[in-house]
């Protein structure tokens, strides 16, 4: 009896110390899950910089340099929403309309090849992010097309995680760029016909197709598009994605007059936050 009495108070001592010990293991464990993670292969053999920007704000929430092809960054945890994924290197190739203006602003530095995306991000849904590739690249094919008219567009990369937010942003990229294709094409076809018109000597109706192919989208593409990316709203309203994106969408009157229809299917709550916002 007077035995156990004597190793009681040791008996105690260890169970605080198991005791402290778990909550200490709890308290680590907690700090770990804020962390945002994105991993990912880029074919880049010199030196690159990664540049991560919160599209609301605009703020640069991290910049990073890398030396070659892997990347592994970390983050602290953010606010959910869109952001923008950047990767650039310096170029050893100016093209001749730069060369002046690099000559007369030095300050701009060397210019640089840049490839972007965006991307949903929210740490509650997942803490892991990997930038893809839509097809194996190589330096100098990267390059080849960063420098060709609008080749950059073709180059595809996203951030993917688990979580259904992620998903469903992913999904509204995916129909931009059908639509980012189907432009180009297009605009490809029309200017042969500029093309054949100008060998044919009819100046004015090659001077009527140069016309449409000023502007960024062709009209009827982009009525295509206005279409679908308000089925595409209006079919997933109630995500928290959406009103992200209407805003991004949604910058004048005329803008506010085309996507009317969504907007209307917002709740009071995020009608006062998009308010807020602009």
């Amino acid at each position: 009896m007077y035995l156990k009495q004597a190793n009681t108070p040791g008996l105690i001592s260890n169970t605080r110390r198991l005791l402290l010990s778990f909550i200490l293991f709890l308290l680590v464990g907690c700090g770990t899950t804020g962390q945002i993670y994105i991993d990912g292969d880029i074919p880049i053999k010199d030196p690159f910089y990664i540049d991560i920007y919160n599209t609301r704000t605009g703020i640069k929430v991290l910049s990073d340099t890398s030396r070659y092809k892997n990347i592994n960054l970390h983050m602290k945890t953010l606010p959910k929403g869109i952001y923008q994924l950047t990767v650039s290197w310096d170029r050893d190739i100016v093209r001749p309309q730069e060369k002046e203006r690099f000559a007369r602003q030095p300050e701009l530095g060397t210019p640089k090849y840049y490839m972007s995306t965006t991307f949903w991000l929210d740490s509650k849904e997942s803490n892991n992010y990997k930038l893809l590739f839509d097809s194996v690249y190589h330096q100098e094919q990267l390059q080849e097309l960063l420098l060709a008219k609008n080749g950059g567009e073709s180059i595809k990369m996203t951030v993917v995680s688990d979580g259904e937010n992620n998903k469903l942003y992913n999904e509204y990229l995916t129909l931009l760029d059908y639509y980012k294709a189907k432009n180009r094409h297009q605009k490809d076809s029309l200017r042969q016909v500029a093309t054949h018109f100008n060998d044919l000597k009819l100046f004015k109706d090659s001077a009527r197709i140069n016309a449409f192919l000023a502007k960024d989208w062709l009209v009827n593409v982009k009525t295509e598009l206005l279409k679908d990316e308000i089925i595409f709203m209006k079919n997933n309203i109630n995500s928290e994605v959406i009103p992200h994106i209407y805003h991004i969408l949604v910058n004048t009157k005329d803008d506010f007059e085309r996507y009317h229809q969504v907007y209307n299917l917002f709740p009071i709550t995020v009608k006062r936050d998009l308010a807020v916002r602009n």
